[in-house]
């Protein structure tokens, strides 16, 4: 069958992504500027502290990020035995050594202490601030009512394919009492929180990349271990201390020691008021956890106490939907991914909760709004193509109500052309014939001939590839492919004639191909699943 090989890489698990600890965000009132407030130079300076341990790798693109941003560079250096030092100096840092004490806060404020700017921007070195104008910059420097910003920070997991998202406060102001705590996961927030009476902190729309969880990183550099050992040591000093509690059951999850990070979380949990900063972060991660454990029991009752304290809370709704699901009691999966979208869950984008819609939705036989998840899934991620197969098997079922014209413009035409070649070098060559008819489709409806003929020629080519279509499919397909491209020059070169209009033609033979190929070539085989 035509798409089964599709299904493997395309369908979503039901894993919970790894994940490093996050910081919730608190809505700080900030209407009032603190007593003693700042005034802002008009020009303000800023200063990028970073600490590094052999990132020679990582570094030149941390540094050319927010080389546009900041008038000096630290680099703290904790025990390289790589370039590090040197590509610090060839980017025109400040560089200087640390002797590395197993503690993450003091590396910081040693950098700290060293900057000069009357702002601080931190990053790690395998970090990259995502593209900001300089004059968008000043504007956040330039507001007096506030003493730092939580930034957003998305992490890359696994191999690339998993994305977790959480906040951190990275730029603040250079003042003595604003340091970071913490042997690990150390954090700025409560002494700029001290100093101002839990005031001036606010969010801004800031992103920052990192790469640092993908598993060839962490492996190489046995992040784990290093970890758990800051942590151990720590705990011996003070056993009572939910936030080291925390963070030694969270990197317990990292290694896949799922048994002995829930069992950290809930004694964690014990020790917290529920007033800590991380109290939600530790309910997420908890619950995350023993989904992935797939202790349905344990999993209800802690849900159901969770829920009752934050019923409005998109990262536990979102959890529950997953279990519902995976339970196949679609109705409640429903209510609670839908809970988990309109409330902006930080556990999963939102492309990956609108294709988990789509299924809870599809396995209930509500179809039209199974095809319309699947689709807003498609448009927020055109390169994952598991939404666009369950929408092409609803075609086969008879039940879509989507148009091919409409799903022609998930995304940009050059988008799908790229798409569609990729799969054909691949081998994947039905999906890469959809998708380059959905190309020509989408690009005939501009009524833009400039793109028509290369569209038309790379579907001809795939299909020259393609050895499963029987005949005599395969006789009309080809001959199909032919004719669009001859319209395709005609239209090029802007020939029109009563009896003969290349475009009009051109998108007709472009639907009865789809058609041929997504549905009634298909249904002669085995249908998709779903």
């Amino acid at each position: 069958m035509w798409f089964s090989s599709r299904r493997r890489r395309a369908r979503l698990s039901y894993r919970i992504f790894r994940q490093r600890p996050l910081l919730s965000v608190v809505s700080w009132n900030t209407s009032t500027t603190r007593q003693g407030g700042s005034s802002v130079p008009e020009h303000a300076s800023v200063s990028l502290c970073v600490i590094a341990r052999n990132e020679e790798h990582f570094l030149p693109s941390c540094i050319s990020s927010v080389r546009h941003l900041v008038g000096e560079i630290i680099v703290v250096d904790t025990g390289s035995t790589d370039r590090t030092t040197e590509v610090a100096l060839q980017s025109g840092a400040r560089v200087y050594s640390f002797l590395w004490r197993e503690n993450f806060a003091a590396a910081r404020n040693y950098a700290l202490d060293r900057a000069t700017g009357d702002w601080i921007l931190v990053l790690d070195a395998d970090e990259i601030l995502g593209r900001i104008e300089a004059e968008a910059f000043a504007r956040l420097l330039a507001n007096p009512n506030v003493e730092g910003y939580f930034v957003h920070i998305r992490n890359y997991l696994g191999s690339g394919e998993g994305i977790m998202e959480d906040q951190a406060v990275r730029l603040f102001r250079n003042k003595p009492c604003y340091r970071f705590e913490g042997a690990i996961h150390e954090q700025v927030a409560a002494s700029i929180m001290r100093a101002g009476a839990g005031r001036g902190l606010v969010s801004a729309e800031l992103v920052i990349h990192h790469f640092g969880y993908l598993d060839r990183h962490v492996q190489a550099k046995n992040k784990h271990q290093r970890n758990v050992s800051i942590i151990t040591r720590a705990l011996a000093q003070d056993p009572a201390d939910p936030f080291l509690m925390y963070c030694l059951g969270i990197e317990y999850l990292h290694s896949n020691q799922i048994e002995e990070g829930i069992r950290c979380l809930e004694h964690s949990l014990t020790l917290m008021r529920g007033r800590e900063g991380y109290f939600h972060d530790a309910l997420v991660a908890l619950g995350a956890a023993l989904l992935q454990a797939e202790d349905k029991e344990r999993l209800v009752r802690f849900l159901t106490r969770a829920l009752q304290m934050l019923p409005d809370d998109p990262d536990l709704n979102l959890l529950q939907g997953m279990a519902a699901l995976r339970d196949n009691t679609s109705a409640c999966a429903v209510y609670g991914l839908r809970r988990a979208l309109s409330e902006r869950s930080r556990l999963l984008p939102a492309y990956q909760i609108l294709t988990l819609l789509g299924d809870a939705y599809n396995s209930m036989a509500r179809h039209e709004e199974a095809e319309q998840a699947y689709f807003e899934a498609l448009c927020l991620a055109p390169h994952l193509l598991y939404p666009l197969i369950q929408i092409l098997s609803l075609r086969q079922r008879g039940k879509s109500t989507l148009s091919w014209e409409a799903l022609s413009r998930f995304t940009a035409p050059t988008t799908k052309m790229a798409l569609g070649k990729d799969l054909n070098d691949r081998g994947e060559v039905a999906l890469a014939l959809v998708l380059l008819l959905l190309t020509i489709i989408d690009v005939r409806l501009t009524e833009k001939a400039k793109g028509l003929s290369e569209a038309c020629g790379a579907y001809r080519r795939a299909l020259e590839r393609c050895q499963s279509v029987p005949e005599p499919w395969y006789t009309y397909l080809s001959a199909s492919a032919s004719e669009m491209e001859v319209r395709a020059a005609a239209a090029a070169r802007g020939i029109t004639l009563p009896f003969f209009s290349p475009l009009q033609g051109l998108y007709e033979l472009a639907l009865n191909n789809l058609e041929l190929l997504a549905t009634g070539l298909c249904s002669t085989q085995a249908r998709l699943p779903g």
